[in-house]
């Protein structure tokens, strides 16, 4: 004997489930289109949020000039050729131990600021044995509209070898800016 205790499924069993077959998918096909029903009706209920803003892009540029009388600013912008030249006389007939300044003036010609780098370099074709040294001296920032002075500096070495009489060289001062914030 079995423990199992099946009973046979009837005709009126298989009948009632393939009557609510129908059923279940006219349910499932009304909600469906009422779902679509509904996302068109809420659809209905949009709006916009809408802004502008202006932008532009910052202005940017550096000026030269060897006077402090506000008027002579100059691009010299390449290094080739140099726009900005110091006047020869000013470090003319070095002798040992000699040291002479200039000063040269930068304008912040933007309307942001900038952090500046000055390096001088002995152009090429210098005929010194034993090169003067250089230094450059200025600030490290320059607010907009600003003008600042860089001191040049060139000194021969106090035992400046013989064998730079009569040499000469071209010293080309860079200074780098930076726009900043």
């Amino acid at each position: 004997m079995s423990d199992l205790n099946v009973q046979p499924q009837t005709r009126s069993d298989a009948r009632k489930k393939n009557k609510r077959r129908p059923i279940i998918a006219f349910a499932l096909a009304t909600l469906a289109v009422g779902g679509v029903g509904a996302a068109l009706t809420s659809a209905a209920w949009t709006d916009n949020v809408f802004f502008s803003a202006s932008a532009d892009a910052a202005t940017y540029n550096l000026l030269g000039s060897l006077t402090n009388n506000g008027t002579d600013w100059v691009e010299s912008d390449s290094k080739n050729p140099v726009q900005l030249t110091v006047p020869a006389t000013q470090f003319a007939k070095l002798l040992p131990g000699q040291s002479r300044t200039v000063s040269l003036y930068v304008k912040n010609d933007s309307n942001v600021s900038t952090t500046l780098v000055a390096t001088p370099e002995w152009a090429t074709g210098s005929t010194f044995v034993t090169a003067p040294t250089t230094a450059v001296t200025g600030p490290a920032t320059l607010a907009p509209g600003a003008t600042a002075t860089f001191t040049l500096t060139v000194t021969a070495p106090a035992n400046w070898d013989v064998a730079n009489k009569g040499k000469t060289g071209t010293i080309i001062v860079t200074v780098n800016g930076t726009a900043t914030s």
